[in-house]
């Protein structure tokens, strides 16, 4: 290999003009392919290998209910129910449009078996109390179904108050109609278009979280070639609810969840992560290199060849996976961090011999021979480290180690070739003094002096951080990667504090509705379930006591609801005429009356606009809630039955697939995010239906996967290692000094992790294997060097090279740890802690291990 590496370098140094434009040509043909090929593959189902049991089954669920896959969804909240549902109804109108966006579109509480069947749904004692309040406000609901106007609404209003003048009616009990009722008025003066709060008006009772919040789940078309696959659905919600006037400032807030909305604003982080990263490893990089160098002339070489491995490995990715993933993006940062070091590792060489020899030509030829071995070594072990994630099911992961590990080979050849030619074009001064660290011989002595003393205390350090690194946990839930403080996170965790609004569920495939329901009766016995839903869920319970309490409000309501004859709509004048005699009414009341007044003065205001446009405002915000009431109130009172026949096919086809096969939802008793409850909650189901999928299992399985992944990537990488090094350094005593400041590094490395709580996670797992493919470069440059004979490795200029080398490293990774997005920046601290003991050790324990014998 080290004639070969002299061989390659000297016919570079001798055409070293036409190796640096044929090289720099390729680098710029390799760029254009890149612009025109790039792509970033956002799809997270690529992410696993698909022919994984738990994948097949979640893939049936998928199949069976393809309307449940990448959802977004929206929620509607508001401090009014009536202001919430017509929000909700004129939003889902509108994306319903929009078919270019959106293949479903629908309101899960607004199937028409809802709307008919909604009372029997509720206790015998809330339906009780609701009827209680309709009949309450018959005479209202009787005048307005008759003259559903402005007109009719005042003219009930002049009834009410002569009833309060005869003593019929009391004010406390009007009050709150008439100061909600001006209100509204004021509002619309002010030009804000305010629906006027019908349910509010019948009742006093506070409105239940389900009656002021309102979902509306979309299925968005997917773009998988962009950043954000839902990104232009998500801004075509938000520009359509501003064009709505669905703002806070209306009294609605729109925010957006769901699997869609999650998934791209990780996205999104992960990219600017990423970018944010490169540009941050590059200028420090520089210099970093300008400390390790101090020449322009040497350092320009070195970001030249840096630059070109980049842009080929770039291309060598696209050619070879096709699209990069948002795991494998991440290979640009790893690329510098370690191609970096060959380029370092060889203008530092570069720097001490032409210390001692002042002709070029020998300079190069000298550092390529000494370093051709310890440099070919770190590269095939690096690269052999990264590589071993092929195999495995992790599929993010393996081509990453695919794209990283061929980069680093990359890397290696055109320092080799690239860079002694850019070296011998751009002619480095001579270095006029040694570049080693005097001040480190007293260290060098220290360590080999006292190696039998010191040995015993790295043993000691070993086994306690055994003892902290063995308690690290595993963080499998994906939701623990994300920013809390994101819309579509937050907003989740707002959603979750409703129990059956949970994430957490186990989903289950039946051949039948019958065997669906057996099934259920059995998981509902479990100590771990809460309870399970299926279509027969749908059906409620006690209706022939409810059914009776609806027959007696709806013979009593009826004569009201279903008027003998409608009046025709009012002309603008009668209607004026009905607001002057409504606000001389409720002025004639006494002062201290403060509501009423106000309803009057707001009146007044009106008759003296005269504005067709404010009364057809007024029409649309105070009237068209009570006419949607007065309908949905026929239907719910005109209830009969509810039978399984009556759920309609919209709400059907959520739970039955076209071929008969039913859907078993199971939820979870307790807190499902604590892992201990999740996993004894997944396996008690699966004992029942080993079948089950869903989010719980799928984090549990995909958890097992990336450790079983980064288990079988860790210990090829460290028997393809073992056996690198066996061959080319012939003793296993040797090898065994090399890994065993991997091995104490690793200890270390978990044991922080435990003090500081930092858990391993599906993104930082991958600095374990990566610890061992980095570090073992910095024992070979040691282990080499004592090889040659040479004493005081920690005083050479090697030391100073593999220090440098470190140092660039650690702020590429540690870049990583600037990231908006959690699991990047976990990733970032870990690669950093694991650089930090890797280096420790490197310069601490080796010395002691390698001690004097080669000397004497």
């Amino acid at each position: 290999m080290t004639n070969c590496i002299l061989h390659l370098v000297a016919f570079c140094r001798r055409f070293a003009l036409f190796v640096v434009v044929l090289l720099l040509s390729a680098s710029i043909g390799l760029g254009f392919f890149i612009v025109n090929n790039i792509a970033i593959n956002t799809d997270i189902d690529q992410l696993m290998a698909t022919d994984l049991v738990w994948r097949q089954q979640e893939k049936k669920i998928a199949q069976a209910f393809p309307q449940n896959t990448d959802r977004l969804v929206i929620v509607l909240d508001s401090k009014d129910p009536d202001l919430a549902e017509n929000a909700a109804n004129k939003l889902s109108s509108e994306l319903q449009k929009r078919k270019e966006l959106f293949k479903r579109v629908s309101r899960p509480d607004a199937y028409p078996y809802f709307l008919k069947n909604g009372l029997l749904f509720l206790s015998e004692k809330e339906l009780s109390d609701i009827l209680d309040v309709i009949i309450k406000a018959q005479p209202m609901l009787g005048s307005l179904s008759a003259d559903p106007s402005l007109r009719g609404l005042f003219r009930t209003m002049n009834l009410a108050i002569e009833g309060l003048k005869h003593g019929e009616a009391k004010y406390e009990d009007l009050a709150p109609s008439f100061s909600i009722i001006a209100q509204t008025l004021e509002s619309n003066l002010a030009g804000k278009s305010v629906l006027l709060p019908w349910q509010s008006l019948f009742s006093d009772r506070k409105p239940s979280l389900h009656e002021l919040r309102k979902f509306i789940v979309t299925q968005p078309i997917m773009d998988f070639d962009a950043l954000s696959p839902g990104a232009k659905a998500s801004e075509a919600i938000r520009q359509i609810a501003q064009e709505l006037g669905l703002t806070p400032e209306n009294g609605v807030n729109v925010r957006l969840t769901g699997s869609v909305a999650l998934n791209d604003e990780e996205f999104a982080s992960v990219a600017q992560g990423a970018g944010l990263a490169t540009g941050v490893s590059l200028f420090l990089v520089m210099f970093l290199l300008f400390l390790a160098l101090r020449s322009v002339r040497l350092i320009l070489p070195i970001i030249i060849t840096l630059l070109t491995g980049l842009v080929a490995t770039t291309a060598f990715a696209l050619a070879a996976v096709g699209s990069l993933n948002l795991i494998s993006v991440a290979f640009a940062v790893m690329f510098i961090g370690v191609a970096v070091d060959f380029g370092i590792q060889f203008g530092v060489r570069y720097r001490e011999t032409r210390h001692a020899c002042s002709d070029e030509t020998e300079a190069l030829r000298e550092t390529a021979r000494a370093v051709a071995a310890p440099l070919s070594l770190a590269a095939g072990a690096t690269a052999l480290g990264l590589i071993s994630f092929m195999p495995t099911d992790y599929r993010g992961v393996a081509e990453l180690g695919l794209i990283a590990g061929v980069g680093i080979l990359i890397a290696f050849i055109l320092n080799v070739t690239l860079l002694p030619a850019l070296l011998t074009l751009f002619r480095p001064p001579p270095e006029p003094k040694a570049i080693g660290y005097k001040g480190a011989a007293a260290l060098d002595d220290f360590l080999v002096t006292h190696r039998k003393k010191l040995l015993p205390i790295f043993g000691i350090l070993a086994l306690v951080g055994l003892v902290f690194a063995s308690q690290v946990r595993f963080d499998f839930d994906p939701l623990n990667l994300k920013n809390p403080d994101s819309e579509s996170v937050s907003t989740l965790f707002d959603i979750m504090k409703d129990p059956d609004a949970t994430i957490y569920t186990i989903e289950i495939l039946a051949n039948s509705l019958e065997e669906a329901q057996k099934l259920a009766q059995r998981l509902d016995q479990l100590d771990q379930v809460d309870h399970t839903l299926t279509l027969e869920s749908f059906i409620p319970q006690n209706q022939e006591a409810k059914l009776a309490l609806i027959e007696d409000a709806k013979f009593v309501l009826d004569p009201s609801l279903y008027p003998l004859s409608i009046k025709p709509a009012p002309t603008q004048k009668k209607i004026y005429s009905t607001l002057k005699k409504t606000a001389y009414a409720l002025k004639s009341l006494e002062k201290d009356k403060e509501a009423a007044h106000q309803l009057a003065r707001a009146l007044e205001k009106i008759v003296q606009k005269k504005d067709p446009r404010l009364l057809t405002q007024l029409d649309q915000n105070l009237i068209t809630g009570i006419k949607l009431y007065l309908a949905q109130l026929r239907a719910r009172l005109s209830g009969t039955p509810a039978s399984i026949d009556d759920i309609d096919s919209g709400l059907r086809r959520n739970w039955i697939t076209p071929d008969g096969r039913a859907k078993i939802e199971v939820y979870p008793k307790g807190n499902a995010r604590n892992y201990k409850t999740l996993a004894a909650f997944t396996k008690a189901v699966r004992q029942i239906a080993p079948q089950a999928s869903g989010a719980p299992i799928s984090i549990q399985e995909s958890g097992k996967t990336v450790m079983g992944a980064f288990l079988q990537a860790g210990l090829f990488a460290l028997g393809s290692i073992f056996l690198l090094l066996i061959i080319v350094l012939k003793k296993i005593s040797d090898v065994l000094r090399i890994l065993a400041p991997l091995i104490l590094a690793g200890i270390l490395t978990l044991a922080t992790m435990f003090v500081i709580s930092l858990p391993l996670n599906f993104a930082n797992v991958i600095a374990l294997p990566l610890l061992l493919s980095l570090g073992v470069s910095y024992a070979i440059y040691f282990v080499t060097y004592w090889k040659s004979g040479k004493e005081r490795p920690l005083s050479s200029g090697m030391a100073r090279a593999v220090m440098f080398s470190a140092a660039t490293t650690l702020v590429a990774f540690f870049s990583l740890s600037l990231s908006s997005h959690i699991g990047t920046r976990s990733m970032g601290q870990l690669l950093t802690i694991a650089l930090i003991y890797c280096l420790s050790c490197s310069f601490l324990l080796l010395p002691v291990l390698l001690g004097r014998h080669r000397l004497r």
